[in-house]
């Protein structure tokens, strides 16, 4: 299980350093790649990054779906499709693709944002606008109420 929000900044090569804590996870279960991948949420450009294990269930869950399907077609060509498999070197940092990183507009300053199962790898100045909409949202008792926590 990742949590937490951790800033890094990516080096000129277009590395960047998973956070240890996240690191502590992947060794934890014996994972030395990571899968990343295009993602979106709401309507902003983000990396998802997923240990091989989290990986296998996802395309295992897409491969259940209709193939035919035009969603699931979509979600295929963008989601699988937009992915690379990356090394974790032995400085715990990986290789953003660069295609992926111009996807995701990610300048020097990233922001790791945990997401339970996998995290994901946003511009800093980007994320911290969602999160500002985040925290309105969670201000308002109503939407608490539809969680059912």
């Amino acid at each position: 299980m990742f949590s937490g929000r951790f800033d890094h900044a990516t080096d000129e090569k277009g590395r960047v350093s998973i956070p240890a804590r996240f690191r502590e996870v992947l060794e934890r279960d014996g994972h030395e790649s990571l899968f990343i991948t295009n993602w979106i949420y709401q309507k902003e450009r983000c990396l998802a990054l997923y240990d091989p294990g989290e990986w296998t269930k996802l395309c295992g869950k897409m491969g259940q779906q209709g193939s035919l399907a035009p969603a699931v077609q979509t979600f295929q060509m963008f989601v699988i499709g937009g992915a690379h498999e990356v090394q974790v070197d032995r400085q715990g940092r990986i290789l953003i693709p660069p295609k992926l990183r111009e996807y995701a507009r990610l300048d020097r300053d990233v922001t790791f944002n945990a997401l339970i199962d996998h995290f994901q790898l946003w511009d800093k100045a980007v994320l911290q606008r969602i999160l500002e909409g985040a925290e309105q949202q969670m201000m308002d008792p109503e939407f608490v109420a539809k969680l059912n926590l």
